[in-house]
């Protein structure tokens, strides 16, 4: 397991754990986590578990005809969020921000925990297995608040992802937000305001 955490005050209010995209690495959220800028948080980046097929690393391993490995991903989240409570934060206190791939991982985790968070923050993200999904919800994951942000420019995901995924969570019962940002695929500065303003005002 490769991680890394750092926090920006002696005593942090809440967590976040930043998740990177599709060949990404244990450093690749760190620009936007400096530029975000938000106080009192602890931090942590962790890196996917399975090697990618090109550079960096990847959440999930396989194809539609192999199946998909994710056991790892989710164990390591599950890990990490353990790691936490015994630190002294709560579940209303943690929070993901998962960029791409990243993204896919937040809600797919998500939805299928015995608890709720804080938020999570699904980037450029897509629900690749919709009828799947809605069957796996539980009730408790539907207290979780989610704020759905896409690039209107995005041509690797396109901004209709996020518009499904936004009727899809409306749909289940979660409290859903969805904005469209002038941006290609990344997290763009546009976007600092809406994240910071969703985790410091739950």
């Amino acid at each position: 397991m490769v991680l890394k955490t750092f926090s920006t005050s002696d005593l942090p209010q809440r967590a976040v754990i930043a998740i990177h995209g599709w060949t990404g690495t244990v450093t690749s959220m760190e620009p936007v986590i400096k530029a975000l800028k938000i106080p009192d948080t602890h931090w942590v980046t962790p890196q996917a578990p399975y090697k990618s097929d090109k550079t960096g690393y990847t959440w999930f391993k396989g194809d539609d005809v192999k199946g998909w490995q994710y056991e790892e991903s989710f164990e390591l989240l599950s890990h990490v969020i353990e790691s936490l409570c015994q630190k002294g934060f709560e579940y209303h206190q943690i929070y993901f921000l998962g960029f791409s791939q990243g993204a896919c991982l937040s809600m797919e985790f998500m939805v299928r925990q015995s608890f709720s968070i804080g938020g999570i923050i699904p980037i450029a993200g897509f629900i690749r297995y919709k009828k799947r999904l809605k069957l796996d919800a539980t009730d408790p994951s539907k207290k979780t608040p989610i704020l759905l942000i896409h690039g209107d420019r995005d041509e690797i995901v396109l901004p209709e992802e996020s518009e499904k995924a936004y009727s899809l969570f409306q749909n289940l019962g979660y409290t859903v937000q969805f904005h469209s940002v002038s941006a290609g695929h990344k997290i763009p500065l546009k976007a600092t305001s809406l994240i910071k303003q969703f985790i410091l005002t739950p």
